[in-house]
């Protein structure tokens, strides 16, 4: 008994509890791109085909560094609290990482942007939709998620974190569960909220809009035309 108390006073992020948390949290990222895409100008927004293909590279993107960050807080580092080790996995990847991560993508689009390949480039995948082009830049992009995390991983081991989580989950040490539902659920709701708004921003194709001034004219050339039709077909 003793021995199962003490275990249930413990973080632990890969039990039943904590994938259940896991489970709540990716439905929950999911539903902020929804919202996210009803929220988009009409001119902007894609076609459903065209915005699960932008999701889809985003969550394996997501999901490499979820299950890379639990990895390494469960097990590599099985002697510490994996709850703070996530946490501060998850706060240099929402900073440091993010910029990184916007600084590569931008590297991979110059790099791109005479390539006569155009499925290469993010958001672009034909019409009709190819394959090709979703498995080509899931590729680049997961790439790009790699070296960002061998780039921000060393930042854990700076001693200063280590001060850092203790003073912060000291509160909710012997509440093992607490601790999953803090770092797992509670603080990733606002963090994957600004994180995933942000990428699906940075994947997705842009559509220029049209300026208003040259629709007007249009329209104006148009109802101009119309007059001269109208004279012209009148008899006199």
């Amino acid at each position: 008994n003793t021995t199962n108390s003490s275990s249930s006073d413990e973080c632990n992020l890969t039990d039943s509890f904590g994938f259940l948390i896991q489970f709540l949290l990716a439905t929950i990222a999911f539903s902020i791109l929804v919202l996210k895409r009803f929220r988009e100008p009409k001119y902007e927004r894609r076609s459903v085909m065209v915005w699960l293909l932008d999701v889809s590279k985003q969550a394996i993107g997501a999901g490499f560094i979820h299950v890379f960050n639990v990895l390494a807080s469960q097990l590599i580092f099985s002697n510490q609290d994996p709850c703070s080790l996530y946490f501060v996995n998850m706060f240099i990847d929402m900073t440091i990482g993010l910029l990184i991560l916007y600084g590569l993508i931008s590297l991979s689009r110059y790099l791109l942007r005479n390539s006569s390949y155009a499925y290469l480039k993010s958001g672009e995948y034909g019409n009709p939709p190819q394959a090709k082009a979703w498995l080509a830049q899931c590729g680049i992009y997961l790439l790009i998620m790699i070296v960002q995390k061998l780039l921000v991983c060393p930042l854990v081991l700076i001693p200063f974190w280590t001060d850092f989580r203790n003073f912060l989950f000291s509160p909710l040490k012997g509440h093992g569960k607490l601790e999953v539902v803090v770092v797992m659920l509670i603080v990733p709701l606002f963090v994957n909220a600004f994180m995933f708004w942000v990428q699906d921003n940075i994947l997705m194709r842009r559509r220029s809009r049209a300026p208003s001034s040259h629709i007007e004219a249009r329209v104006n050339l148009l109802e101009a035309e119309q007059v001269e039709l109208r004279e012209v077909l009148t008899p006199n």
